[in-house]
């Protein structure tokens, strides 16, 4: 008869060869390329920071990153694939805050990045600018606001889609401001900007806005970042400006499928972090307009938390109602 030490001793040795294989993945990780899906087009911010990142990261991990850009639906259908992959650390996601903003819109989509992923860390972080076009005569926020108050609807905000991040940005400058303005839909930023410079919108909230501004095409009225932005040193935040608590980032970093092994994910973000603090990495972002992000899970999890609650109470305090 098998005594209770003895078979406690038996379990013990089961559960330590159970968890070998598990143990020696992590050991070897990574063993093979890694694959980035980037659910935006080429060319895009998401897009440009993690090819920044890229070769660092390969030198560091001693494995190549094939990055694939998945676009459509604003970033979903990259981001289902991911989810949906093994968790083992060789297929991430390049999420951005338009999934925050869809996620926000649409709770009941099959896609949630807190509850499908997990977090391995910001990649860059760029702020909004509230500009206006020059037809508009109006150099500064209070002239916006005052005109805006004097004739109210009359004044047209671009963004790139309803429901997008720029639509939610100009329903908080309605609120903060305590104005209404028309919104215009675009389908992004660059076929919005014409219309913006020729004077056919009044003011749209643009990620990128320096060459416009630097240019005189249009007039920078503010940003939605806490403290002077390095890209445009002459503007104030918003939140500075009157408009309190007005901070809102632009956001992108990697994430991994759900019960992908902690060692995993802290390899990765050690990579990305060293990566990310290179010179040149901080001069790619800078030129790009961004600048660089930690690369570590926690700051990116509090990030989306933020981001989140931003934008649900935005469509609760304005009552805003999405079709689909």
């Amino acid at each position: 008869m098998q005594t209770r030490r003895h078979i406690l001793r038996s379990a013990g040795a089961l559960l330590a060869a159970s968890a070998l294989p598990r143990t020696a993945f992590t050991q070897d990780f990574p063993s093979k390329p890694i694959k980035v899906v980037v659910p935006f087009p080429p060319g895009g911010p998401a897009d440009t920071a993690v090819r920044i990142a890229q070769s660092g990261m390969e030198k560091l991990l001693g494995q190549s990153l094939v990055v694939e850009n998945v676009a459509g639906a604003a970033g979903g259908i990259g981001a289902l694939r991911v989810k949906q992959s093994d968790p083992d650390g060789y297929t991430l996601l390049q999420a951005a805050s338009p999934h925050t903003t869809n996620a926000a819109v649409k709770p009941d989509a099959n896609v949630d990045l807190l509850r499908d992923f997990v977090p391995i860390g910001e990649t860059g972080a760029s702020v909004y600018t509230l500009c206006a076009s020059k037809s508009l005569g109006a150099n500064t926020l209070a002239e916006v606001i005052a005109r805006a108050k004097a004739k109210p609807g009359e004044l047209k905000i671009g963004s790139v889609g309803i429901g997008s991040a720029h639509h939610l940005v100009a329903e908080m400058l309605k609120s903060a401001a305590g104005i209404e303005l028309t919104h215009v839909p675009y389908r992004g930023e660059a076929p919005a900007i014409p219309d913006l410079v020729a004077g056919r919108i009044d003011l749209m909230f643009l990620t990128t806005a320096k060459a416009l501004v630097d240019d005189g095409r249009v007039v920078g009225l503010g940003h939605t970042g806490d403290g002077l932005w390095f890209q445009l040193p002459q503007l104030q935040p918003l939140t500075a400006l009157g408009l309190k608590g007005f901070v809102v980032p632009g956001w992108n970093g990697l994430m991994a499928p759900k019960g992908t092994p902690e060692p995993v994910v802290a390899r990765l973000s050690g990579a990305l972090s060293a990566s990310l603090g290179a010179e040149a990495s901080v001069r790619a972002f800078n030129a790009m307009g961004f600048i660089p992000g930690s690369g570590k899970p926690e700051a990116m999890r509090q990030r989306i938390e933020s981001d989140m609650r931003l934008f649900t109470t935005v469509i609760r305090e304005r009552n805003l109602k999405f079709d689909g």
